[in-house]
């Protein structure tokens, strides 16, 4: 039977209308629910041939387009010189046919979580899972997963289950024993957010902290030093780096000389000349001879010196500090837990290490080496951190669809890496027991145009009844994400960044930086574009190293993967002109 639909948008226009408009229109629904189709005319220069006008009262007509079947949509309401205009200005975006419910489809022992509201399905552990949530390790555990395979989740139940057993054990002792750590600001939020719902009881929450690694190496040289360590990028160290390196006439780039120091020196906790001119420097292409070494060390060392006086410090490097600390005191914690082990320097997990005594249960790490978005290839065993025995690998993903994998794994399309402990190549056997609709990519004409389509898109999302908590839109920079919010919230959809703890009825903007380790129902990346992914500042920063620019371009590779994998349901990728060349190779 035929049926027409209204859009959403003209609920509120149906109102303004005067009442014999509005008998003729609710005249023409009848007619199409009793499969007697009114008589339509077609709109000379209309995008879609299948656009049609339908006469509803004397000199009003309204604006009808196919959905899908036999079925129709009613756009507007308006008088007939109006509904032509509308009629012959329609983008395309505007014609495709309203969305039916997003939910997945999936595993009978899924369909209640599915069926469940979003914010309790961030918190629901695949039932295969709890084992592993809930078991007694003799030592330190890794478990490796791809996209969508539960591992954030397993972190926070593992972390709840920690803490539940420290409050059995020692009720009168209400102390934080156990981190859960990430390396990323939103998703420690994230994490605290969803551990508040799993550990109701404020004895119990009071003895997990909720932390980003930085900002626990930060802590502990506070702590020692009485003095707030002021933190740059590595960008900025970058160019600081350049400018000293070019007045000193030497022949290495400020990127050079940072990526040396960060990735051989304080990875390998080098403290010494000798120590660096026999180390080996594993992953860095260029070669240096020994004499060459020398120089490299003395202006490594002369320009750190510098940083310490002016109280500057980087990540890797704070936490190399905190590590030293750490080892001449006592730890920490009794128990910690790592969400997105991945992207962890060798600093960072030296200093986890020294924050926890060795045993059982110590340390309990989650993450996927095809997410990393960092140069830092790391074997933990070298580290003091042994996992032998205790790896576990999640091959079935639960938490993204088949479709979403199938658009996102090319993306890694000819990279091998070691990742952390030798895995290597792209994931193998990964597989997702989900189905829902196929990824969309657009190509639009401009940037207006491209904001245009996403307010449509969005608009489409909540009319299939997704809540605005559960749409993520995301820019590879704060310039892009700024806009889309503007456009966004001036077209009627309130907005909020991607940092903003707790729930709000908005959609959630930022940067694609800001996805990692996060979860949502639909998510839209924009300018996905050839001339803004990799973007022109991350290329120069290279500065004509061939090495530097390979690994600019993995790191951002690996960066739109890991967003594209954010979604569940639904994932809409657009780009203005050529797409990025990491979504469809350019032709040579």
């Amino acid at each position: 039977m035929s049926a027409l639909a209204i859009a959403p948008a003209f609920l509120s226009d149906f109102n303004h209308l005067t009442p014999d408009v509005q008998l003729g229109t609710l005249s023409v629904m009848r007619a199409y629910s009793s499969g007697q189709l009114p008589e339509t005319a077609p709109v000379p220069g209309a995008t879609d041939p299948g656009v049609r006008l339908v006469g509803v009262a004397p000199d009003w007509s309204g604006v009808v387009v196919p959905d899908h079947g036999d079925h129709y949509r009613l756009l507007t309401v308006r008088p007939h010189t109006q509904a032509l205009e509308f009629a012959r200005g329609l983008r395309p975006e505007a014609l495709e046919p309203e969305p039916a419910d997003l939910t997945p489809t999936g595993p009978p022992e899924l369909s209640d979580a599915l069926s469940a509201p979003f914010d309790r399905w961030r918190i629901t552990l695949h039932p295969d899972q709890h084992r592993l949530a809930e078991a007694h390790h003799k030592g330190s555990v890794r478990v490796t997963g791809g996209p969508g395979t539960g591992k954030t989740v397993l972190a926070v139940h593992r972390a709840a289950h920690l803490a539940a057993r420290h409050a059995s054990a020692y009720p009168e002792r209400v102390r934080e024993s156990v981190l859960l750590t990430t390396y990323n600001r939103t998703l420690a939020q994230a994490l605290s957010d969803r551990l508040d719902q799993l550990l109701p009881d404020p004895d119990t929450r009071a003895r997990v902290r909720v932390s980003t690694i930085d900002a626990v190496a930060h802590s502990v040289v506070r702590s020692h030093t009485r003095a707030a360590p002021q933190t740059a990028d590595r960008d900025e160290l970058a160019q600081r780096w350049r400018k000293a390196a070019l007045a000193d006439g030497l022949p290495f780039s400020g990127r050079f000389l940072v990526d040396e120091w960060e990735q051989v020196v304080l990875a390998q906790d080098l403290r010494s000349l000798s120590d660096y001119i026999r180390c080996e420097r594993s992953g860095r292409v260029q070669h240096l001879a020994p004499e060459h070494r020398r120089q490299v060390w003395e202006t490594v060392h002369r320009y750190v010196g510098a940083m310490r006086v002016e109280g500057v410090w980087i990540p890797s490097q704070l936490a190399a500090e905190a590590a030293h600390v750490l080892d001449r005191g006592e730890p920490l914690f009794q128990h910690v837990v790592v969400a997105e082990f991945q992207d962890l320097h060798p600093t960072q997990w030296r200093m986890l290490r020294a924050a926890v005594p060795e045993g059982p249960d110590d340390l309990f790490v989650v993450g996927d080496p095809h997410q990393q978005v960092s140069d830092d290839r790391v074997s933990l065993a070298s580290l003091g951190i042994n996992v032998r025995g205790r790896g576990h690998r999640l091959r079935v993903a639960h938490r993204i669809t088949q479709e979403i994998l199938d658009r996102a794994v090319p993306i890694l399309e000819q990279h091998t890496g070691p990742g952390t402990d030798g895995g290597s190549g792209l994931p193998t056997g990964h597989r997702s027991v989900l189905h829902g609709p196929e990824p969309m990519v657009r190509e639009c004409a401009d940037p207006r145009g491209e904001v245009r389509a996403l307010g449509h898109r969005v608009r489409k999302w909540l009319a299939a009844g997704v809540n605005p908590d559960t749409i993520a839109v995301a820019g590879r920079n704060q310039w892009v994400a700024r806009k889309v919010a503007k456009e966004l919230e001036a077209d009627g959809t309130p907005t909020v960044s991607l940092e903003t703890s707790g729930r709000a009825e908005a959609v959630r903007v930022g940067t694609m930086h800001g996805l990692k380790g996060l979860e949502f129902r639909c998510v839209a990346l924009v300018g996905v574009s050839d001339h803004l992914l990799p973007p022109k500042a991350a290329i120069e920063a290279a500065e004509g190293d061939q090495v530097a620019l390979e690994q600019v371009v993995q790191q951002e590779r690996m960066l739109l993967f890991m967003a594209c994998t954010r979604a569940r349901d639904a994932l809409y990728v657009s780009h203005v002109g050529n797409p990025s060349r990491l979504v469809e190779p350019q032709a040579d």
